[in-house]
């Protein structure tokens, strides 16, 4: 693509040609600022913005006038970078929230990791945003010495963007600085950017005598904006910088300047903050610069400086580009990059080629020169899947997700390309598919950014809205500025480019969840993303293993399995899920309150239906509510979005394909979250559960709920309707009729009485179950023989995973999440052994031995039904139990009967069932 300032910008720099061949390894400084446009440097056109030693780096490198990032905020864009995979891989879609349990995955090989290994010295200054904070209420979090770097300083330990840039780094009455510096260098009035500007500098002393890839992330311009204060005097001067219009400014008001933004710290244009920072960021360049070449150094660095999405546009204007941060417009994703490397590159050049940030991964590693035979890290790396879980099927992609030559590690895949040949000459072609953007939102983003994907191909861009459906066609060769929508005039090319779109989406698994409908998400209650260490929350037993970016159910053969989420208590709540069905033909979101189930989401190969479960509480009965078909592909995964609000809920994959209930059972607080698979595979992913709120829309949200609530209809045999529509009849004539409650009450009074008279015959499983339970209970606090044979079983059982360990000792060392699943791994594989089974045998004797001291405390379903039909047998005869059994029958005739005659559609179908 040609952009057309390219020339006026340009067109008296000097080009000369340098050696490119070297020996020694390139060292790397790689400095991001927060939130800085595309058009504030002086090097692209800005008037008012200072920025003499960036103009410098342009005139000695190349300026690049279609660089992109890969996303339109902040956390997305560095996982990008440190990867080389695009965000919809990673499963980072968005900026992470202080508490989030989503982190970059501690499983993915990173850039300073992959050059660690090739003899750099790594280290990293500034702005992380990868992890949520303990401080905040995350569970864990992840740090840069994590990811490969040796050495880092001045990253946050909690929420950034709030102002406090200067010494002691503190935001109003807060317990903390939000920084981990720990002392002043530049005196009591330390301004942050150059302290880290300082950090940069003696890091590179430090690290002359090797190669040594330094990362400076500024947390400058990143709103709220306040810069030094004698810089923002020098800017203020220049040029009077328009009113902000903001009703609040708390800098203003900690400063004594009253309500109002009167410091101009939101100025909408001729921001003295936002030039002030700049500076700060210029002045830092000219520093390292200087380092180098002071140093000898310069000539053969790879100097690289850019933002990580565009500016944003309550503080700053991007023009000649539409929009800012948030969107998908050229505001939101195209950024000042320059690339200076002496040695190699020449001078003054200006490349028009587009580029993305998940291109500095290979071009970085190909520039070094890494060895073809780099391994990755760590056998944790081994699997063959993305972080999120989904498999690594490039199939289509002629541009993303390519192998990269020059000493990739592993199978991890790159979306990036390598552009040093267009860095070597700034005219060089590179081929390349497409760009793509994948930005799903549940509701428009502060800054007015909207849910949605966009698609770059040979000067065409295609936004797509999530939320509208919408899409916009814009040529940027003849429009960068995105003012004509030409989508009315080109159906074929919006065809064309939707299903390519559509195309990346499936290849790299990028989730699309649908957005709520009934409630508005406020506070995270609990998150799971398998992108570290695992959560204790979760009970795992060896069914469940938390490995590869995921929760799997294991292929164990044992039937339905749980796993349920420890201390479980919310009310109104929106819960998130990511699913891949694989072998399994049932999985189920089970919740529950105080003992009791009150809603199951079931999710099928071709459906997924609501029921709610029997309550005595109520009482309720079962009641199969809202269904939608659906054709799951069992390889996909999916996002399932269920919502609870007062005494409805709704579970969706989008819009269009939903299943509603409606009940009072709903209306509780849940003090139960459970996974349950049938005895097949599943893996589950990005489970999230959230504090809500009514939507502000939901009144409209539930006529279009009942406009689709048919749409897509469960095929069903007769037998199958039958079934439901018996079991739905009885919790709605139940609801409704008094004379059915009092059939079923005369029916559940003779149960009672037979229970009374005849124990033995007509006590339940789940009634002799629990008391054999409560019997061993009491044992284990009152009789020392109990115990000690007791403690004997637990002991067999010991022995038995210990020569489990003994065959794998790394077992012992793996977490919770993952240990009991290889355990049941190694049984399957060793329980021929001759060594094992005889620890087998030993355990049984123990357990035998146990059961016939205590038989009245170890009762199982077949001793109960053995037990119980002898008794019946004994009883046959007795008159009183006749009667009773005749009068409970008779009592269920008549139920069965009122139920099929005033049940939808229950007489019709028993008869054709007759037929």
């Amino acid at each position: 693509m040609t952009n057309h300032l390219t020339t006026l910008l340009f067109s008296g720099c000097l080009l000369f040609a340098l050696n490119a061949s070297s020996a020694a390894k390139p060292n790397i400084v790689f400095v991001l600022a927060d939130d800085l446009g595309w058009a504030e440097l002086g090097c692209y056109g800005n008037r008012f913005n200072e920025t003499p030693n960036l103009d410098r780096m342009a005139k000695e490198g190349t300026l690049f006038t279609q660089a992109y990032a890969a996303a339109p905020v902040c956390s997305p864009y560095r996982a990008a970078l440190l990867t080389g995979q695009h965000p919809a891989r990673l499963g980072i879609l968005d900026y992470l929230r202080p508490n989030s349990a989503n982190r970059l995955s501690t499983d993915l090989v990173t850039l300073p990791e992959v050059l660690k290994k090739n003899g750099y010295a790594t280290g990293m200054i500034g702005k992380w945003h990868l992890t949520g904070y303990r401080f905040q209420g995350a569970e864990d979090e992840t740090r840069p010495t994590e990811h490969g770097f040796d050495w880092n300083f001045g990253s946050e330990v909690k929420g950034v963007g709030n102002g406090a840039n200067t010494w002691p780094y503190v935001f109003r009455d807060q317990p903390i600085r939000w920084l981990d510096i720990t002392n002043n260098r530049l005196g009591a009035d330390e301004n942050l950017t150059d302290r880290l500007n300082l950090e940069a500098v003696e890091f590179i002393d430090r690290n002359k005598d090797k190669p040594f890839f330094l990362y400076l992330a500024h947390y400058a311009p990143h709103t709220i904006l306040n810069g030094r204060p004698d810089l923002v005097a020098k800017y203020r001067k220049k040029h009077a910088p328009v009113p902000s219009g903001r009703a609040n400014c708390y800098l203003c008001e900690d400063a004594g300047l009253g309500k109002g933004d009167s410091g101009h710290h939101w100025a909408a244009d001729h921001n003295p903050h936002l030039a002030a920072m700049l500076e700060g960021i210029d002045d830092g360049i000219g520093k390292i610069r200087a380092k180098l070449a002071d140093l000898k150094l310069l000539e053969n660095t790879i100097f690289i400086f850019t933002s990580d999405n565009g500016g944003e546009t309550n503080v700053t204007s991007n023009a000649p580009l539409r929009g800012g941060k948030s969107e998908l417009y050229e505001g939101g994703v195209r950024v000042p990059l320059i690339v200076q490397w002496p040695q190699t590159i020449r001078a003054g050049g200006v490349s028009d080629e587009p580029t993305v940030n998940t291109d500095f991964f290979p071009t970085l590693l190909d520039a070094a020169g890494v060895a073809q035979n780099t391994q990755s890290s760590s056998s944790r790396r081994e699997s063959a899947q993305t972080s999120n879980g989904a498999p690594n099927d490039q199939s289509g992609l002629t541009s993303a997700a390519t192998s990269f030559p020059s000493g990739y590690p592993g199978e991890q895949p790159v979306d990036g390309v390598s552009m040093l040949a267009n860095w070597k000459q700034a005219t060089q072609v590179i081929k390349r598919d497409a760009l793509y953007w994948h930005y799903p939102l549940d509701s428009p983003h502060f800054l007015g950014g909207f849910s949605g994907g966009a698609i770059l191909k040979d000067d065409w861009k295609l936004i797509e809205r999530f939320d509208t459906g919408k899409t916009e066609l814009y040529h940027l060769a003849d429009d960068p500025s995105e003012r004509s929508d030409l989508s009315g005039k080109n159906p074929a090319k919006v065809s064309v480019l939707k299903a390519k779109l559509a195309g990346w989406r499936r290849n790299v698994s990028a989730r699309t969840p649908s957005a709520p409908l009934l409630t508005e998400p406020r506070q995270l209650y609990f998150a799971e993303h398998f992108s570290g260490k695992a959560s204790e929350r979760f009970w795992y037993n060896g069914d469940w293993s938390a490995a590869k970016g995921n929760l799997q159910r294991i292929a164990t053969g044992s039937e339905n399995t749980r796993i349920h989420l420890r201390d479980a208590e919310y009310v109104e709540a929106l819960i998130r899920f990511d699913f891949q069905l694989q072998k399994s033909k049932d999985i189920r979101l089970v919740t529950g309150s105080h003992g009791h189930y009150n809603a199951v989401i079931h999710i099928r190969p071709d459906h997924f239906y609501v029921q709610t479960a029997k309550d005595e509480s109520g009482p309720y009965f079962s009641y199969r509510h809202g269904e939608c078909a659906y054709d799951f592909d069992p390889d996909r995964w999916y996002t399932m979005t269920v919502e609870f609000i007062g005494n409805q809920l709704v579970a969706h994959l989008d819009h269009e394909h939903l299943a509603y209930a409606t009940h009072p059972i709903l209306d509780k607080e849940r003090t139960y979250f459970a996974f349950q698979v049938d005895d097949r595979p599943a893996a589950f992913d990005n489970i999230q559960i959230f504090t809500v709120r009514k939507h502000r829309g939901q009144s409209a949200n539930l006529e279009h709920i009942k406009s689709v609530a048919g749409k897509h209809p469960v095929k069903k045999s007769l037998e199958e309707e039958y079934s439901i529509q018996k079991v739905n009849a009885h919790e709605w004539l139940y609801q409704r009729h008094p004379e059915y409650r009092a059939l079923i009450k005369k029916a559940d009074d003779l149960d009672e009485l037979k229970k009374q008279r005849f124990p033995a015959a007509f006590s339940s499983h789940k009634e002799l179950k629990k008391a054999a339970l409560e019997l061993r209970k009491k044992l284990n606090q009152e009789n020392p023989a109990y115990k000690e044979l007791l403690h004997a079983t637990h002991r067999a059982n010991r022995a038995l995973d210990q020569f489990l360990i003994e065959q794998n000792p790394a077992v012992a060392d793996l977490p919770d999440s993952q240990r009991k699943a290889e355990l049941e791994r190694l049984r399957r594989k060793h329980r021929d052994s001759a060594g094992y089974q005889k620890l087998v045998a030993t355990s049984e004797a123990a357990q035998r031995k146990l059961e016939s001291a205590y038989p009245q405390a170890f009762v199982s379903d077949e001793d109960i039904n053995q037990s119980r039909k002898a008794e019946n047998q004994k009883l046959r005869d007795n008159p009183a139990y006749k009667k009773l059994q005749n009068e409970r029958a008779a009592a269920y005739r008549a139920q069965q009967d009122y139920l099929h005659a005033n049940g939808t559609r229950l007489a019709e179908l028993r008869r054709l069932l007759e037929k």
